[in-house]
């Protein structure tokens, strides 16, 4: 989708309201984030976008750090635009890690090493955890992923392989924290990258997405489809914004 990453970052040059790199932005930051735990609704991310600011809804508490994750979101997703031909290496996710994270109160915690591999054991959820890949094991596993997905091709990234891709990503769990935010970013870039479609995982998915990952060893069917659908709902939100048939965007 070489077209459309063109597209993207013209619409982000004129600063275009309502355009949909305006929508990609605030959609792609909300539902992320929101999968992690953020609590601002799609309207307060608007509203930053929009602004800058956010007004709380009534007897709301917002966390500091979820408005500056909002923002650093859009900020990554720039950074992913301008970088999409860009080999995806340790050094690439590092920056986009330390994006995500700027000036948050995780950025000079030690213990969240942001910028860098974890260096304290993690797992993914609480009951019925999953293991990941030790510290010690980290920057050996995450540079034989890359150096295989580079390896690959672009003629063979299909959407099973982008799929494989991510949840081995995410069974790494290379960072401390933010590992699903990063991974989605990754999926999007090399989704433009191989000339897919790329998409966004939104909140009313996350339970087939969670499922889909936690199973892909045995029944990886569950996460291409649900990544499909993915695909599929922004493939819709293109045509909404390009309807004329000679418009092509791939």
């Amino acid at each position: 989708m070489k077209n459309l990453v063109a597209e993207l970052k013209n619409e982000r040059d004129k600063q275009l309201s309502g355009s949909l790199y305006y929508w990609t932005q605030i959609l792609f930051s909300y539902n992320s984030n929101h999968m992690e735990g953020t609590q601002l609704t799609e309207d307060q991310t608007q509203q930053i976008f929009d602004t800058g600011t956010v007004f709380a809804n009534d007897g709301q508490a917002i966390k500091v750090d979820d408005v500056l994750e909002t923002a650093n979101h859009f900020r990554a997703f720039d950074y992913l635009l301008d970088t999409v031909e860009v080999p995806v290496t340790s050094a690439y996710v590092f920056e986009l890690h330390r994006i995500l994270k700027r000036a948050t109160s995780q950025e000079n915690d030690a213990k969240y090493h942001v910028g860098g591999f974890k260096i304290v054991p993690n797992q993914i959820g609480f009951l019925d955890a999953t293991e990941t890949t030790s510290p010690a094991d980290t920057p050996q596993a995450i540079a034989d992923l890359f150096s295989e997905w580079e390896a690959s091709g672009q003629t063979g990234r299909d959407l099973s392989a982008i799929a494989k891709f991510h949840w081995q990503f995410e069974r790494i769990h290379p960072f401390s924290d933010g590992n699903g935010r990063i991974g989605r970013l990754l999926i999007f870039k090399e989704g433009c990258r191989s000339g897919a479609v790329p998409l966004i995982i939104r909140e009313d998915t996350k339970p087939y997405y969670l499922r889909g990952l936690k199973t892909f060893k045995t029944t990886p069917g569950s996460l291409i489809d649900t990544l499909g659908h993915e695909q599929d709902n922004y493939q819709g939100m293109i045509a909404r914004f390009f309807p004329e048939p000679n418009h092509e965007l791939d």
